[in-house]
């Protein structure tokens, strides 16, 4: 097999890896708020049984548990962005997503530290919710690889 088709199955199972990865956490992270949803109003869960111990922890275990998560898929997503950028472009880009990524960190702890300030909560969660689905999401991928494309093109 020649490096250009190799390169090339390695992008493609790795963008499949990305696809993956992306709908494993939107299933995960939709039926943790499903189970909350449940808890907190004491109403019959309709979460999957898939995720057997999703209905076996109690409301405030499930809830830290998710900030856990959110955590961890914005580390799993900034990897694999590095490597598939590392794949493509033989560059991982590190440093320019390591800054977008503190961004949308900086800018998720900054809207929630003024909602907590404001009493304004409600509203700015549902903003720094946004920043950080981002950073847990192929989106900065998404962006980066026509940007870096254009970037060299344009050189």
């Amino acid at each position: 097999m020649s490096n250009s088709l190799k390169k090339k199955t390695l992008i493609a199972s790795s963008i499949i890896a990305v696809i993956i990865l992306g709908f494993f956490r939107e299933f995960l992270f939709t039926h943790i708020n499903e189970q909350l949803f449940a808890l907190w109003y004491d109403e019959p869960s309709r979460a999957s049984d898939a995720i057997p111990c999703l209905k076996s922890v109690d409301y405030y275990t499930l809830y830290y548990t998710k900030w856990f998560l959110t955590a961890l898929f914005s580390v799993l997503f900034y990897g694999v962005t590095i490597g598939l950028l590392k794949i493509i472009f033989d560059t991982s880009y590190w440093k320019e997503i390591l800054i977008i990524y503190g961004v949308l960190i900086a800018c998720s702890v900054i809207t929630m530290a003024y909602g907590y300030a404001t009493n304004t909560l409600e509203e700015t969660y549902l903003l720094a919710r946004l920043f950080m689905g981002v950073a847990q999401s192929p989106l900065v991928l998404m962006v980066m690889i026509p940007g870096i494309w254009l970037r060299k093109r344009s050189s």
